[in-house]
């Protein structure tokens, strides 16, 4: 295959055409679709708990310690909950509808207030019931507690290790804690809920 040789002029038009093109590639690019908890107060009402979509989350490390990374844009209400408080849940759903409607709900973006022109953080939580939707996981030694959503083959739980400011976003590095395992923990490999060319998708067939 052979591609043009083409010398562009570094201009504003240009970045943006290219910006676009890069979105729309990466659409075309299948990834898993999860969501991450962060922990907050025990004694807080659990609407104020934070959370957000992610398709960005992979494994870095092993050895010494599990290690996860992922990235957010800013600003960020989760990512403030992240920083001052350290624990939170990576969520790898079930490839199924409940799955995508809670996927939907986390991935809402913070709105503003037309009156004021505050800007109000979702409350994805707002929604959802304790023991039907999530439940607590508690944190040793500490008043913090992480919400684990029920619909889940597998919770990765993690604390903070590094965070770095690149660009409009920063990138997480967590070390994992513990994982929950799903009931169905047993079953054929799912794949989880998959997310490719802004449609959820499940595995398909093993190409032999």
């Amino acid at each position: 295959m052979r591609f043009p040789i083409v010398r562009f002029q570094p201009t504003l038009g240009r970045s943006a055409l290219v910006q676009q093109k890069f979105k729309d590639s990466m659409a075309r690019m299948g990834g898993q679709a999860m969501i991450l908890t962060s922990a907050g107060k025990k004694a807080l009402p659990h609407d104020l708990f934070r959370g957000v979509t992610l398709s960005s989350v992979s494994s870095l490390s092993l050895k010494p310690q599990p290690l996860l990374q992922f990235n957010l844009q800013l600003p960020s209400f989760t990512s403030e909950s992240l920083h001052m408080h350290e624990y939170f849940a990576l969520h790898l759903l079930k490839p199924d509808a409940n799955s995508i409607t809670l996927a939907r709900a986390f991935s809402k973006g913070a709105m503003k207030n037309h009156e004021n022109g505050e800007v109000v953080p979702t409350q994805p939580f707002k929604e959802l019931t304790e023991s039907v939707h999530y439940r607590t996981y508690g944190l040793s030694n500490s008043d913090l507690a992480v919400p684990i959503l029920i619909n889940s083959e597998r919770v990765f739980v993690c604390r903070k290790k590094e965070v770095f400011r690149v660009g409009d976003h920063e990138i997480w590095v967590g070390m994992v804690d513990d994982i929950i395992e799903g009931d169905d923990v047993n079953q054929d490999v799912s794949g989880g809920l998959l997310y490719c060319n802004r449609k959820f998708h499940k595995l398909g067939g093993r190409i032999e």
